[in-house]
């Protein structure tokens, strides 16, 4: 018995690296954040969350996706009993599925924090901010921006743009999926720090610092009829076509389902906005700048940004500081996890516990099938 735990402490001290240590660190900053937010929240003591039944599903989601990609790849590539392959591939790098399970399990009982904060952002500091934002960005574009947008989209291109802003919650169930079930640990590690660092420094800190409630509540909260003519605009074209921007701005503001996931009013910064640039940093980062697909994330992105000024509910200087605070992050978070530049020729090979990270999935899936 003694022998084994030895034998496994041995290969976790190998295992363990800087990513990891940074994993641990955004996990326990998370784990705080959301504790945090739950006492604000009006519980007598600092507890950690628990789970309902929907962050399990937020749980498992991320693993079945990419169980069901992997197993598509190897029958598209014509291996036999791919789920063979799987079990070779978790026997082979058996902490990938630990770290994969425990920032799955950090992310699902971490996800309703970020709402119970949201909501207590405007019992902690009222709405402020608002004819600041608004007054800055109106100097900048001559006019508020939402009058050039409307200007360039008419009905048709509304409904564009409303169908792509809630697009944005499948996509953000792919980011999830990807930062968590990646083999790559410096990839890993930089990506779940920065959805943490939209969540909740920018989604829950940042905005408590710059309270504000965005156009669609501006005349609710302030009493000011200045984006009048754009709810009305908006609820004009909701009498032609299903805009869901005014059935779900109805509904954040109304005291239904109170406290539910998603619930909760803030527009400085965007998470949207921050979110949809996240993924646009983990394609170019894996792709390159100059790859298509990173140029359709790249239009997503700005599809995102415009629809949010478009459909009333962020300034254009929400989405500018999101983009801008995130790319910092992502930036910082690259020099720190940066790799170690590549030992001169006369150096000693790197031992065996220091070979490259597990690839994702098409060299993963030839490893797996390697791996006997």
């Amino acid at each position: 018995m003694g022998e084994r735990m030895l034998s496994f402490t041995r290969r976790l001290s190998t295992h363990f690296r800087k990513t990891d240590a940074a994993l641990l660190l955004v996990s326990a900053f998370a784990l705080f954040c959301s504790s945090l937010a739950y006492y604000l929240d009006g519980r007598q003591i600092l507890q950690l969350p628990t789970l309902e039944r929907e962050q399990v599903l937020l749980m498992t989601l991320p693993f079945s996706l990419w169980l069901a990609s992997i197993v598509a790849l190897m029958m598209r590539r014509g291996y036999e009993r791919p789920l063979r392959i799987v079990l070779r591939l978790l026997r082979r790098d058996p902490f990938w599925l630990v770290r994969a399970a425990a920032l799955l399990l950090i992310i699902s009982g971490t996800a309703r924090a970020y709402t119970a904060f949201k909501l207590q952002i405007p019992q902690i500091q009222p709405f402020y901010a608002d004819p600041i934002i608004a007054n800055i960005e109106a100097t900048l574009f001559g006019q508020d921006p939402w009058r050039l947008t409307h200007a360039v989209f008419g009905v048709q291109g509304t409904v564009v743009l409303d169908r792509i802003y809630v697009i944005w919650f499948p996509v953000s169930a792919f980011l999830v999926t990807w930062a968590t079930m990646t083999r790559d640990r410096v990839f890993q590690a930089r990506a779940v720090a920065a959805m943490f660092f939209v969540w909740f420094v920018l989604g829950n800190f940042v905005a408590l610092a710059f309270s504000s409630a965005g156009p669609v509540y501006y005349e609710h909260f302030y009493g000011d009829d200045r984006f009048a003519p754009l709810i009305e605009t908006l609820r004009a074209y909701h009498e032609q076509v299903n805009v869901r921007a005014i059935v779900l701005s109805d509904w954040l503001i109304s005291d239904e389902d109170a406290g539910k996931l998603g619930k909760g009013i803030s527009a400085m910064p965007s998470v949207h906005v921050g979110m949809t640039f996240v993924t646009w940093l983990l394609v170019q980062s894996r792709l390159g700048w100059k790859n298509p697909v990173s140029a359709i994330v790249a239009i997503y992105v700005a599809a995102i940004w415009v629809g949010s000024v478009h459909l009333a509910w962020h300034y254009w200087l929400d989405g500018a500081v999101s983009i801008a605070a995130t790319a910092l992050f992502w930036k910082a978070t690259g020099l720190w996890l940066k790799p170690k530049a590549a030992p001169s020729q006369s150096a000693q090979p790197a031992p065996r516990a220091a070979r490259p990270e597990t690839p994702d999935l098409p060299e993963g899936v030839q490893a797996g099938q390697a791996a006997q």
